[in-house]
């Protein structure tokens, strides 16, 4: 394999909640008149792939080079993590309206009802922020399936979810089975397993894109729901300096870790050749340098994956450059 920064096309969706904010804050190029909610920077989604767009492998797709090499992309912990595909899909979310009360499955739950697709525990951080933005995750203490059940049905939901005020800069982890919406004003960055197994059972009251009310999977969302599981939702940060940057932990759990490098120089790291490395910037730019080709740019609002056969590999900063690194751990 041909060892350099991959760069993606990125995958707009049309989402109800949605605005042009991925443009605004970010620079991305959107499609004219859409509600933009989603750009998908890195998939290996069936009908939502992302294509390679730079160096020797441009015009394939991240599923053509996983089939070619398997290995070498993903490393030997992606590639048993992911089930046969990237283990990752890591998105932008532009929330300018509220987003659905909603409830991901595990790995089990979802291999045995939804035709052996992963489960989805995933991470949010706060790229931007409105002021009094919020977010829901978790349910009120004390409440259990029969008060869900029933607040669903009087049209309580509300009442019965953990509301939490956001800044940029936040971090939160959601793991499967943890109840959870964003509110309106939010661009996030989502770290999340592979996986587009959504269950809604509360939509505000508001109809689709289509003009209709959209599908709720009550039923599914009450049988996957952790009850009295939750906890502080907000990611447990653990610093360290290194030269040339601040690498933060944010997450680490048995599906991917996610660190935050606040890089003020020259960084360099290395994938151990045991997962791939991807590369997000929510802030500045720089440049990232894998292999023995021209170092690739990378600005707010992109993302380069480093194969894991890259082994060595370094990020230099322009300034000030934050940068969102996920892997298998």
């Amino acid at each position: 394999m041909d060892v350099y920064p991959l760069r993606f096309s990125d995958l707009f969706m049309e989402r109800v909640w949605g605005g042009r904010g991925l443009e605004r804050v970010l620079g991305k190029t959107l499609p004219p008149e859409k509600r933009i909610g989603e750009s998908w920077e890195v998939s290996d989604q069936p009908g939502a792939m992302s294509a390679v767009r730079n160096g020797a492998y441009a015009g394939l797709t991240l599923g053509e080079l996983r089939e070619r090499f398997p290995e070498e992309l993903m490393g030997p912990r992606g590639l048993a993590m992911g089930r046969g595909r990237f283990p990752l899909l890591i998105k932008f979310l532009d929330c300018e309206d509220r987003l659905s009360v909603q409830v991901h499955p595990d790995d089990a739950y979802a291999a045995a009802h939804e035709g052996g697709s992963l489960g989805k525990t995933e991470m949010w951080y706060v790229v931007a922020a409105e002021p009094g933005a919020v977010l829901w995750c978790g349910l009120k203490p004390g409440i259990d399936r029969p008060a869900l059940e029933s607040a669903i049905a009087e049209g309580r939901v509300p009442e019965t979810l953990a509301e939490v005020p956001v800044s940029p800069g936040d971090c939160f982890f959601i793991p499967a089975g943890t109840v959870h919406a964003l509110g309106g004003g939010l661009i996030i960055c989502e770290i999340q397993q592979n996986s587009d197994v959504t269950y809604r059972f509360y939509d505000w009251g508001r109809v689709g894109l289509d003009g209709r009310p959209r599908e709720l999977h009550v039923q599914k969302s009450l049988d996957v729901i952790r009850y009295g599981a939750d906890r502080n939702p907000r990611c447990l940060v653990q610093e360290m300096d290194v030269p040339g940057a601040t690498v933060a932990r944010l997450v680490t759990c048995p599906e991917f870790a996610a660190e935050k490098l606040v890089i003020t120089g020259l960084l360099e790291s290395n994938t151990g050749e045991t997962s791939f490395h991807a590369l997000t910037a929510v802030m500045g730019e720089g440049h990232v340098r894998a292999g023995e080709g021209a170092p690739e740019p990378l600005r707010r609002g992109e993302t380069l994956l480093i194969p894991s056969a890259a082994g060595r590999y370094e990020i230099e900063s322009a300034g000030e450059l934050v940068v969102l690194r996920a892997f298998v751990p």
